[in-house]
C-alpha cells in the first residue's frame, strides 16, 4: 500500500507544488518594475530618434517639392501661408478657407507630395490641448495639418493677413536661409496658419532641439540654445531673419512685420 507524501522542506504536499507567497510575488513584481524602469529611457530615446529620422526624411521630400515647384514657376517659391487663414492666395500648405477650414489638398506642394504623413512628425500629437500663453486659455491648434512651418521671410513677414507679399524667387535667397522648421508645439497659437517667424521658435521635442531645412535643401538638427541664443538675436540678416527685401532680413518699410 502506498502512502501520500508528507510536507517536506522542498515544498511538496500531496504531490503538488506549493503556491508563491505574497512576499515572493512582491519581489517578482519589484524586479519587473526595476527592469522596466531601466528599459524605458532607452525605448523613449529610440522612439525619439526614430521620429527625428522621419522628420529629416520629411523635410528632404518637402525641399525637393519646393525646388520642383520653383523650377516650374519661373524661379518663384511657394507662398508661406502667412495669412491667419484669412487671405486669398494659396500657400505651400493650403489655400485659405477661413476659420478652421484647412484643406491640405489645396496646398501648392500637395501635387508633388500627396502624402499627409510627410507633413507630420510622428512624435507630435497635433490634436493635443495646450495652455496658450498668448490666448490665456487651454486650446487646440487651429491648423492641424502639419508639425512644420515655413519661414515668413519668404513673403516679407507681412502684417496684413488680407494680402501677402509676393513670394521671393529662389535667386533672392541665400543658400543657408532656413525655410522650414518644426514649430514649437507648446504654444498652440503658433499653428494659426502655415508660417512663422524666428521668435515663435523651434520645437524641443527631440532632446531639446528640432529639425530644420535650408534653401540649399540641407536638412539638419538644431538645439534650442543655438536657435534662441545665437541665430535669432543676430542684428543683421542671417539664416533665420531672411526677408530678401530688407537689409536686416526682418520686415521692410513697405511690408511691416510683427
Amino acid at each position: 500500500m502506498k502512502y501520500m507524501k508528507t510536507p517536506t522542506m522542498t515544498g511538496f504536499v500531496a504531490g503538488h507544488r506549493r503556491a508563491f507567497t505574497l512576499i515572493e510575488l512582491l519581489v517578482v513584481i519589484a524586479i519587473i518594475a526595476i527592469l522596466a524602469a531601466m528599459l524605458m529611457p532607452a525605448l523613449t530615446k529610440a522612439k525619439n530618434q526614430a521620429g527625428k529620422a522621419t522628420d529629416l526624411n520629411n523635410f528632404k521630400e518637402i525641399m525637393v517639392a519646393v525646388q520642383t515647384y520653383a523650377s516650374d514657376d519661373g524661379d518663384v517659391m511657394p507662398s508661406a501661408n502667412w495669412d491667419n487663414n484669412l487671405g486669398t492666395l494659396p500657400g505651400w500648405l493650403y489655400t485659405p478657407g477661413g476659420g478652421t477650414n484647412f484643406d491640405i489638398t489645396t496646398g501648392q506642394l500637395w501635387p508633388a507630395l500627396r502624402n499627409v504623413k510627410v507633413y507630420i512628425c510622428p512624435n507630435d500629437d497635433v490634436q493635443m490641448m495646450h495652455w496658450s500663453n498668448i490666448k490665456q486659455r487651454d486650446m487646440q491648434r487651429a491648423q492641424q495639418l502639419s508639425s512644420y512651418a515655413m519661414n515668413g521671410g519668404v513673403v516679407g513677414y507681412s502684417r496684413n493677413f488680407a494680402w501677402t507679399h509676393p513670394p521671393a524667387k529662389t535667386s533672392q535667397m541665400q543658400s543657408s536661409d532656413c525655410l522650414f522648421w518644426e514649430t514649437d508645439e507648446t504654444e498652440p497659437f503658433y499653428f494659426n496658419d502655415g508660417a512663422n517667424y524666428p521668435p515663435e521658435g523651434v520645437s524641443g521635442r527631440h532632446l531639446a532641439g528640432g529639425v530644420q531645412a535650408a534653401m540649399d535643401s540641407s536638412v539638419t538638427y538644431i538645439k534650442l540654445a543655438q536657435w534662441y541664443d545665437t541665430d535669432m538675436v543676430s542684428p543683421t540678416r542671417d539664416r533665420l531673419w531672411c526677408n530678401p527685401n530688407s537689409p536686416d532680413g526682418r520686415a521692410s518699410a513697405s511690408y511691416p512685420g510683427p
